[in-house]
């Protein structure tokens, strides 16, 4: 059985945590797992999970749901919470959640989650970001690390909507579309619908369709001046290997200025079109898109205090063109993709 691995991103004071006391507390299955990052603590059912043993205490709360905090490595701690006994009755786990310091970057988590360990056991990771509504979340000043947050996250969930007036949802949307316009928003005022959807199954294709989908219509994003979100064009002819080289030459052009690559290729060595993404220079493995017909190519790169003019002067002959793009001229190019 897979299991959704959500990474829980966000500032401190940005309602992460409450969003995971929702979580738990919404759980009557006890079917969720938590990891607190080392610098964190969380408080529910009376109990606090924190930093305190050189071992992984598992902390099992009174709803079945297990808590632990991270000590020897993300994979020997996921291992080790789906590993231990369950109580007499319980289900398995069906997703765990890691929450990270406020200032982390998602990029090297997702890193180590790569392990072949966890792919054989059908972990499915999704990055989830929260947005506080009452302060923002690009007006910091580790500005850095919340365009990396919002940048790599799937889901953007946006928080303390009750201290907002009413109708502000939209604003703060076409901010967060015009950091990441991938990102799928969640802006519902009832907490449970929020917490469904933010933690919500990815579904065996649920990553791949999300990259189309997350495209689709014209809605408005704000620009931000210092988040470049581009659109990229492939040659006629071009091969795999003229794909890979050009992403290991934009990751090393970009460092950690690149935010996210989303991209559908159609090339001359492969009958099936290629799903490629990454978060910042962390790049999943290749997918293709078995059965599915492409009628054209689709490629976005989100990137900071880099725009596309640069990279193309100092990648003149690279096999993919980059331009500059909004939200909505990648969306109409995206809604061709799949008929």
């Amino acid at each position: 059985m897979s299991v959704e691995l959500f990474i829980l991103a966000g500032f401190l004071g940005s309602g992460k945590t409450t969003l995971l006391l929702d979580l738990l507390n919404s759980d009557s299955r006890g079917e969720t797992g938590v990891i607190v990052n080392e610098a964190g603590e969380i408080g529910v059912d009376g109990v606090v999970v924190k930093d305190g043993a050189d071992d992984i205490p598992l902390t099992l709360l009174s709803n079945g749901c297990v808590c632990c905090s991270l000590r020897s490595g993300i994979v020997l701690t996921v291992s080790a919470m789906l590993d231990a006994p369950r109580p007499p009755g319980a289900r398995p786990l069906r997703r765990i959640v890691l929450e990270t310091s406020g200032l982390s970057r998602p990029g090297p988590i997702v890193a180590s989650l790569s392990d072949p360990e966890l792919a054989r056991r059908g972990i499915r990771v999704t990055v989830i970001s929260t947005y506080d509504c009452v302060r923002g979340a690009l007006n910091v000043d580790e500005f850095d690390e919340a365009a990396a947050q919002l940048g790599a996250a799937q889901r953007v969930v946006l928080t303390k909507l009750d201290l907002v007036d009413p109708g502000t949802e939209q604003l703060h949307a076409e901010v967060i579309r015009g950091v990441n316009p991938l990102a799928q928003i969640v802006a519902d005022r009832d907490r449970g619908a929020a917490i469904r959807q933010a933690f919500a199954e990815s579904g065996p294709a649920g990553a791949t369709d999300s990259a189309v989908e997350g495209l689709f219509g014209s809605a408005v994003a704000k620009a931000h001046p210092r988040i470049h979100v581009m659109a990229g064009t492939l040659s006629a002819g071009a091969s795999w290997d003229d794909v890979a080289m050009w992403l290991d030459d934009l990751s090393s052009i970009c460092g950690d200025k690149l935010l996210r690559v989303k991209a559908i290729f159609k090339v001359i060595d492969c009958p099936e079109p290629i799903h490629i993404q990454s978060v910042g220079t962390t790049f999943g493995a290749p997918r293709r898109l078995m059965g599915r017909e492409a009628h054209e190519d689709i490629c976005v790169v989100i990137a900071r205090d880099i725009d596309a003019e640069e990279i193309q002067a100092a990648l003149p002959q690279a096999p993919v063109v980059l331009s500059r793009s909004s939200h909505s001229a990648v969306a109409q190019r995206s809604s061709k993709v799949f008929a």
